[in-house]
């Protein structure tokens, strides 16, 4: 049977967690080390997708003012909060490793089985949910997401043990505050955590330990407990400085020339698509893009690669089509559940909506 790397770095700050993702997907390629299932755990946090900017996702007065961390993970979806009730585990391992679909719909499906087994251990009856949650009646208890890098990829999400939706709703950029309390209760109905399924949280080495045999027996394999290698605390300290700097967690912000800049939304299978576009109306061609939203795409850096495409372009549908038809067809740019018409659709949206959303 093959043999895995079981890591378990327990609790730590939101830069360490996520330094360490990239560490641990770029150790994967080199070879150097087995394939890895890592638990981890936060200290209260959000994590923006990497195509997100904290604007617009999160309120970031209320987070400075409780103590929640705010950092920004390497692959792409929503923010999410998360806590100590929360156990994080990621599968980083070669895009060839037998058992794993190479198809990426199929591949998140197929790593999600692995939380549904942990779950039903527990008598909880789960079941995934496109393209990548898993719910319990109807209600999430686990997202999932993932990148990639070369031939490598890595595959992350979490399981509700126990949570507190209050904090959620404060701490993320949710339109709540318009709503009335039914409509609010009904939004909290969204997600379950395992505390109010089994009437008590149970102990999160228990979760890890079913969490690891579920695994194990979906993927066929065996798991041994093991640490970072040398190269790997090397790397580790080098980006913390990263993950820690301001460049990195305010990276990716809208730009600040409100007059000019029209913006739009649109909702793909994949997730929500926003578009923000600087334009020189005068002239009439986009001066910049800026592409944000919860979709997956990969390589992530792709959607800044799209955003160069439209600079100084012709604000024109059919100049804008063609221009997003050719990206997609030379690039090796992935998006499940987007395509280019999705985005030439939000693209020419924005060019013509004038601020609207």
């Amino acid at each position: 049977m093959t043999k895995w790397r079981l890591l378990d770095t327990g609790v730590q700050h939101a830069h360490h967690n996520m330094a360490l993702e990239k560490v641990l997907l770029s150790s994967c390629t080199t070879g150097t080390v087995p394939s890895t299932l890592h638990l981890l755990e936060f200290i209260p946090c959000v994590l923006l997708g990497y195509n997100q900017s904290i604007e617009e996702a999160i309120d970031e007065e209320y987070c400075l003012n409780n103590q929640i961390e705010i950092n920004r993970r390497i692959s792409g979806g929503g923010c999410i909060y998360t806590d100590g009730g929360t156990l994080g585990w990621e599968i980083i391992a070669k895009k060839s490793t037998p058992g794993i679909p190479q198809n990426l719909e199929a591949m998140y499906k197929k790593l999600c089985e692995g939380v549904v087994l942990c779950l039903g251990k527990f008598g909880i009856n789960a079941a995934y949910r496109p393209l990548n949650d898993i719910e319990v009646g109807g209600r999430k208890i686990s997202g999932t997401g993932g990148t990639e890098l070369h031939d490598s990829f890595i595959f992350h999400g979490t399981v509700l043990v126990d949570f507190d939706t209050d904090t959620m709703i404060n701490a993320l950029r949710v339109p709540l505050i318009k709503m009335s309390d039914k409509q609010l209760s009904d939004f909290k109905q969204r997600t379950v955590c395992m505390r109010e399924l089994l009437g008590y949280p149970p102990k999160m080495s228990d979760v890890k330990a079913n969490l690891a045999a579920a695994f194990s027996e979906m993927l066929g394999v065996e798991f041994e407990e093991g640490g970072l290698s040398e190269g790997e605390e090397k790397s580790l300290n080098e980006e913390l400085v990263t993950f820690a700097s301001d460049e990195w967690i305010y990276g990716r912000h809208v730009p600040h020339h409100k007059s000019n800049l029209n913006t739009f939304e649109y909702k793909a299978k994949g997730g929500l698509i926003r578009i923000s576009l600087l334009l020189d109306e005068t002239r009439g061609y986009i001066k910049s893009a800026f592409i944000t939203g919860d979709f997956f795409a990969y390589p992530e850096r792709g959607i800044l690669a799209l955003e160069n495409i439209l600079k100084n372009c012709l604000n024109r549908p059919e100049v804008i089509a063609k221009k997003v038809n050719e990206f997609f067809a030379a690039q090796e740019l992935i998006i499940p559940g987007a395509g280019a018409d999705d985005f030439i659709t939000a693209i020419t949206k924005a060019a013509q909506s004038g601020n609207n959303t």
